[in-house]
């Protein structure tokens, strides 16, 4: 995993899906696997020069092992999808920060096609409606509240990686933290690539915070990343 506190969630999204979808079990022994999954980040050049140096590394366990699936997922895959499948066209799966829920699909057909399946729309919250519920949980565990970005800074890649701005139900997120709680967290941290500009049906960030700080077992909410525009007297208030 490469990046932000929201490719780490993305990450942990993609172990969940194979794992329970598809009985997979994680290692840490390159050599041993089945599926290679880079999460990647295109903030920085270097960075993406990173995933094709990894791709290179990878393309030699490939040669050794060719029924190892590669798979490019996160910003750089939402970006540069052209180049993946030009420069490394033995990368079976490019799959965007929105399109993680449907890895086992993508998983399969890229075995039956033996062609590198590439699936990066910006399909709204379809994502968080289709992704599988956390059985453990660890003391601090972070929630993605809203993706994308529509503030079209010059130097940045963000709403064209991620998409504009789109926020979850707040009933939704709800759902998932108590679900978190009841399996043992005690630290909730929102993720959002603007945090502070959530919004969905009236409710701003604060009306969440609030909603949040009424469930008891739960000691700390955290959120990131928040823009200064969006930092509002009702999120003062909140505090």
């Amino acid at each position: 995993t490469q990046g932000c506190q929201m490719n780490e969630y993305d990450s942990d999204k993609m172990k969940d899906l194979l794992s329970k979808e598809m009985d997979f079990v994680g290692t840490n022994i390159k050599e041993e696997a089945d599926v290679l999954i880079v999460n990647t980040c295109s903030i920085r050049e270097k960075a993406q020069e990173k995933v094709f140096s990894l791709l290179g590394k990878w393309r030699k366990l490939k040669k050794i092992n060719p029924d190892i699936v590669i798979g490019v997922a996160g910003c750089v895959a939402s970006q540069e999808s052209d180049a993946i499948s030009s420069r490394a066209p033995y990368v079976d799966m490019v799959i965007g920060p929105q399109t993680i829920h449907r890895l086992p699909k993508i998983y399969k057909e890229s075995l039956k096609s033996k062609k590198t399946i590439v699936d990066v729309e910006f399909p709204l919250i379809e994502k968080f409606d289709n992704l599988p519920v956390v059985s453990e949980s660890k003391f601090s565990e972070m929630v993605t509240i809203m993706e994308g970005c529509s503030k079209y800074c010059s130097y940045c890649v963000v709403p064209y990686t991620r998409g504009t701005e789109v926020s979850r139900p707040l009933d939704d997120i709800l759902l998932e933290i108590n679900s978190l709680v009841d399996n043992g967290a005690k630290e909730i941290t929102l993720l959002g690539r603007n945090v502070n500009a959530y919004s969905y049906s009236e409710k701003k960030l604060s009306d969440l915070i609030l909603e949040i700080s009424k469930i008891k077992r739960l000691k700390r909410i955290r959120y990131t990343t928040s823009h200064p525009r969006d930092f509002s007297k009702d999120l003062i208030q909140a505090h």
